[in-house]
């Protein structure tokens, strides 16, 4: 049987403790990396973006604090340190892919939102035509590929929707000199958790991370901060709703809400050192997405109640 001499049991040591200094020089440096970053460009988003509500407000003025709460995230993106990266040459989803995937997340939230926004709440009644504004705002300023460049007459995709943005205000505007039309009731705030529980919201946040542990890990942590642009667009309107109508509120939804928000919260801060598919994995997220989807689930059920 061979026995290693001292000077073999020392060397290997010596290699392994290199190897260890080593990893930990790397890791240290990429946390001090994220640190500095993280000093010019948030990672993080603990707090959701808040609306005021007094019992005596008109419909007018919760219309513009919900609107102005769906999208707070593509305002905030479009003005953020670096702007827009999804279609950036410098600052693009591989050189700065978290904060790439998030804007293509917060950009699918939002125009899916605006939809229901403009076609449902925005109007009298089914049959009642849709505000212009929104129309183009939501047609044509947000149809824009979040990575489409601009050339010659064609606006970039932060041109096209710093432009429907401002149509956005002029809608606004229109409302409170009531030239515009606010009109949620009971069953369009029922359809717009609908809307957000459904597929083309919660559905396509849910659907990023299918098969998320045979991912890699640089295809993994672009879908999960995908995913968390997309909860971010959620959690600011789900809160607004929430507040602007106490009714909601007066169901029996405290605890939902309160639950429901903890998650999001937690989906909202997700920023770890490093992500794997066993370690910072997808399971982790999607248990955080299945748990808030149930508990708006029942927030949703019971305004029908």
């Amino acid at each position: 049987m061979y026995t290693p001499s001292k000077d073999h049991i020392f060397i290997a040591g010596r290699t392994l403790a290199i190897q260890v200094a080593i990893f930990v020089v790397l890791l240290a440096s990429l946390w001090g990396f994220q640190k500095l970053y993280a000093l010019t460009d948030k990672t993080v988003f603990p707090e959701c973006y808040q609306v005021t509500y007094v019992p005596e407000m008109t419909d007018e003025e919760k219309g513009v604090q919900l609107l102005d709460a769906l999208v707070n995230r593509m305002t905030y993106e479009l003005n953020s340190t670096y702007g827009w990266s999804a279609n950036d040459i410098l600052f693009n989803k591989w050189v700065m892919d978290n904060r790439a995937y998030r804007q293509f997340g917060t950009y699918v939230a939002t125009k899916m939102l605006l939809d229901n926004y403009s076609t449902v709440i925005a109007k009298l009644g089914s049959s009642d035509r849709e505000n212009e504004d929104l129309y183009k705002a939501r047609l044509n300023q947000f149809a824009f590929s979040p990575q489409r460049w601009g050339m010659l007459f064609i606006p970039s995709a932060e041109q096209a929707y710093k432009k429907g943005l401002n149509l956005v205000k002029k809608y606004e505007t229109d409302l409170m000199n009531k030239k515009a039309i606010y009109n949620a009731r009971t069953d369009d705030i029922y359809e717009a958790f609908n809307v957000i529980l459904g597929e083309t919201v919660f559905g396509y946040a849910l659907g990023l991370l299918q098969g998320s542990q045979d991912l890699p890990f640089y295809t993994l942590d672009n879908k999960i901060y995908e995913v968390q642009g997309v909860m971010l667009v959620v959690r600011d309107y789900v809160n607004a709703l929430y507040t602007l109508y106490p009714e909601i509120a007066a169901k029996g939804n405290a605890e939902n809400y309160a639950e429901a928000m903890d998650l999001l919260n937690k989906i909202c801060t997700y920023d770890p050192l490093y992500i794997t598919s066993t370690v910072n994995s997808g399971e982790l997220i999607i248990s955080y997405l299945l748990f808030a989807r149930n508990r708006l689930s029942d927030i949703r059920d019971s305004i029908r109640i």
